[in-house]
């Protein structure tokens, strides 16, 4: 027989789990078992206050869980299983999205952890099934805390590429040592991390008077400014980053250099144009 649990959360936290769910590409009653499977022994003070929103979650405990799940509360002495469960919950979402995602994929960030102090290549498989080999060296998260990255030298492409953890399904530390070459370049992209590898790349813009507004307000993925005279703007940033960020700009940003990222936006433009004629 199934042991089902209803919970009454506050709508915030229940935002984050609808959220987290589809970031992470796992179901809610998957995502609720993990952070019972995780936190269960923990001692969580009840820090968190609930808003006048609220909304009711319920899910199963699966067999795992269930087979533990009175002997916890026995040694715990839980009066109270739905505060027992809420505690637990909330511990989970009042933290950063970066970090409530190292926390659901724990088992994959030891491992890479492990390639990257013993220097190991590493065979990973994506979610949608590639695979590739890279020599890790670290796990770095973006500036607002919204994703975390596997920076490493891709041996099969044989380029430094940032990998984002949660597209990463398994993998598998060989046994094969290989010395970190390069590592200038390899320190200051640890010190300075920058998810699109920006560092030592620029580009040259004209914004609009409404497309310096745009970037003083649109934060996500927004770049570097190196200089700026008027209207002309040169930012530190890969065009990867530029392709992102300045497709939100429209008619307000024209991209001068470099001439393959003009031409992105420029084909870009056109193809979109055509849906409209």
């Amino acid at each position: 027989m199934e042991k089902k649990i209803r919970v009454t959360l506050n709508k915030y936290v229940i935002d984050i789990l609808e959220a987290d769910c589809q970031s992470f590409k796992i179901t809610k009653n998957s995502l609720i078992n993990y952070i019972f499977s995780k936190l269960k022994e923990e001692k969580i003070d009840n820090i968190y206050t609930d808003e006048d929103s609220k909304g009711i979650i319920q899910f199963n405990l699966n067999k795992l869980n269930k087979n533990i799940y009175y002997d916890i509360l026995a040694e715990q002495k839980i009066q109270v299983e739905a505060d027992f469960i809420r505690k637990m919950v909330y511990r989970y979402a009042y933290q950063a999205k970066n970090s409530r995602e190292l926390f659901l994929y724990e088992e994959i960030v030891e491992r890479i952890k492990y390639g990257i102090k013993n220097k190991r290549v590493s065979k990973i498989t994506f979610d949608d099934s590639r695979k590739t080999s890279i020599l890790p060296f670290h796990i770095g998260t973006s500036k607002l805390e919204l994703g975390n990255y596997i920076f490493c030298y891709d041996l099969i492409d044989e380029k430094y590429k940032n990998y984002k953890l949660n597209n990463i399904k398994t993998i598998f530390i060989t046994q094969e040592k290989k010395e970190w070459e390069n590592r200038e370049f390899i320190e200051n992209v640890i010190k300075n991390f920058d998810p699109f590898l920006s560092q030592g790349k620029k580009i040259k813009a004209i914004l609009s008077s409404e497309g310096k507004k745009l970037l003083a307000t649109i934060a996500l993925n927004r770049p570097e400014i190196i200089s700026n005279t008027d209207n002309l703007y040169e930012f530190r940033c890969s065009e990867e980053q530029a392709k992102r960020y300045f497709t939100y700009f429209l008619d307000e940003v024209e991209i001068i250099e470099p001439l393959s990222l003009r031409e992105w936006f420029k084909e870009k433009y056109q193809l979109a144009l055509k849906k409209y004629i």
